[in-house]
């Protein structure tokens, strides 16, 4: 293997080159009087880690810092499952990063205790007294926050361990950490408000970062022309411009680089970038491609209005340029990356003409029905952009979300069907019973007293929307809906309750589709009683 001038991914993470803006930022939050915490965000190859790590490396090595212990847990391999493992797992990492300044506390955190919350916070207490600081770097957050398993209790846990003089967290994600949220509950903690609201935004190069990069190769003189190639094939998005600038050096040992030259080497390094660029490119929702198909045709577009979102994301993925209002300047490899896909001819074969195909390109079909639904309930709707997301890497998880979805349907349908706006619960009214029991349905007596639970939830709602023997009571639902949701609940038990550790993508995808439709009916039947 080629021993590359600018390591791009691989066993060992490269050095950080240029991002001294970025740096600066952070270590100004860090290391003031009363440090912020920070959440950085960028997509992935924007090099979030490289810029973790320096941080981590700047923090323990300077005289002057204010921090006696620094850990950086990468959060993304190995995730904890649980608010218990989480914290376990937290403690180990602290025990770590202690040994060096404070051995004991080192050592007390290394011995598995049942309370491994209790035992973090004493040891931070312990810190305080003595004048320390911890640096928490916790990298690839969005693991963590994915599962939708970890509950309120874990943060709010971490958020009395935060607010401690004695610690302070750095996380990195791919979109701010309200975005990832997955639980409900989850989202009412006061965790996700200790943060610096202006999260720090990692993505593309600027002008400062490419000439800490070339000052690597001094032997090497790009030409504004050479410079002006670079920048038209990449955008300054990291993992290419570097990708691009290996294949020059593989291709010119000294001298002066010409436009031509720099336009070689650019498309010398697209089959080394390919399956990346794939990747950015399926990170990107229909709306985003489509925007930037827009400029492709135009030229440029006005980044006005509902744009202004898919606008950043392309922006910051490197695939456009944002010149004044205008969003313009189309990456070259992503156009030759473009130029390899068959024509809109022959779409449906293309998307969806083999098994592979169809479960890349399936996500992208129930994306754009998602954004077709008007009036849709917020919780469902944050529940149905997260599950996306998950697909085709990760069907599993999204299973595991789908007893979220369902109670939030089941929810919305009794608030508009019946609720009791006084009691604040929902109950059934004394003439269902009398109409059941004329047309001799199968009730169960306990309901008279208390509000069904679990599955029988389903059975209550196929009585209200109408049967062979009763007629339709409910207002607003309809037996469509009953049908969606009755299926639902046995995506939501193997959710829940796995019986095989391997989860059909097919079988996910019908479920995430079944959701949709749901979430569909509901905006029409229910969105103007809630």
């Amino acid at each position: 293997m080629l021993d590359r001038k600018f390591p791009v991914l691989g066993t060992s993470v490269p050095p950080m080159l240029g991002r001294e803006l970025i740096m600066g930022r952070m270590l100004a939050a860090l290391t003031k009087a009363n440090p912020d915490h920070l959440q950085m965000v960028g997509p992935r190859y924007s090099g979030k880690t490289v810029i973790l790590h320096e941080l981590a490396r700047r923090l323990k090595s300077a005289n002057n810092t204010p921090y006696t212990a620094v850990l950086l847990w990468d959060l993304g391999h190995q995730t904890p499952a649980t608010d218990e493992l989480f914290m376990q797992r937290l403690a180990g990492e602290l025990s770590v990063a202690l040994l060096d300044k404070h051995a004991d506390y080192a050592e007390h955190l290394k011995k598995p205790r049942d309370n491994a919350y209790q035992d973090v916070a004493e040891v931070l207490d312990a810190i305080k007294e003595e004048g320390g600081k911890v640096l928490a770097i916790l990298d690839g957050f969005d693991k963590p926050l994915s599962n939708g398993r970890l509950t309120r209790n874990l943060w709010d846990q971490l958020r009395e361990l935060a607010l401690k003089p004695s610690l302070r967290l750095v996380t990195a994600s791919r979109r701010t950490l309200r975005d990832l949220i997955r639980n409900p509950e989850s989202q009412t903690s006061d965790f996700w408000g200790i943060f610096d609201p202006s999260p720090v935004r990692v993505g593309c190069f600027g002008e400062n970062d490419l000439a800490a990069l070339l000052a690597q190769v001094p032997q090497l003189h790009l030409t504004g022309g050479a410079q002006t190639e670079l920048w038209n094939a990449s955008n300054g998005y990291p993992v290419m411009m570097l990708e691009a600038l290996n294949c020059l050096c593989e291709e010119v040992s000294e001298g002066t680089v010409t436009p031509e030259v720099m336009k070689s080497s650019c498309g010398s390094a697209y089959p080394r970038l390919r399956d990346k660029i794939d990747s950015l490119w399926r990170d990107c929702s229909p709306q985003c491609q489509d925007l930037l198909f827009r400029v492709m045709e135009e030229g440029a577009v006005l980044r006005t209005g509902s744009i202004g979102a898919d606008a950043e994301i392309l922006v910051d993925r490197g695939f456009v340029r944002l010149t004044g209002n205008k969003v313009q300047g189309v990456s070259r490899l992503l156009e030759r990356y473009l130029e390899e896909q068959p024509n809109e001819n022959s779409a449906l074969l293309r998307m969806f003409g083999d098994v592979g195909s169809y479960n890349n390109n399936l996500k992208g079909a129930l994306e754009h029905r998602l954004g077709q639904i008007e009036d849709l309930d917020g919780v469902l709707k944050k529940y149905l952009q997260q599950g996306l997301g998950d697909f085709p890497e990760h069907p599993g998880v999204f299973l595991s979300s789908v007893h979220g979805i369902l109670e939030q349907a089941l929810t919305l349908i009794w608030k508009a069907e019946c609720w009791d706006s006084k009691k604040n619960r929902a109950w059934i009214r004394g003439e269902w019973f009398s109409l059941w029991q004329r047309n001799e349905e199968r009730v169960p007596e306990e309901w008279k007293t208390r509000f069904p639970e679990g599955g029988q939830r389903l059975r209550l709602l196929d009585l209200m929307t109408g049967t062979q023997k009763s007629d339709r009571l409910a207002r607003f639902v309809t037996k469509n809906t009953y049908v969606l949701a009755n299926a639902l609940q046995g995506f939501r038990d193997f959710g829940v309750h796995p019986k095989s550790a391997e989860v059909d993508l097919g079988t996910s995808y019908a479920a995430l589709h079944l959701c949709i439709e749901l979430a569909s009916l509901l905006a029409r039947e229910v969105s103007e009683t809630n």
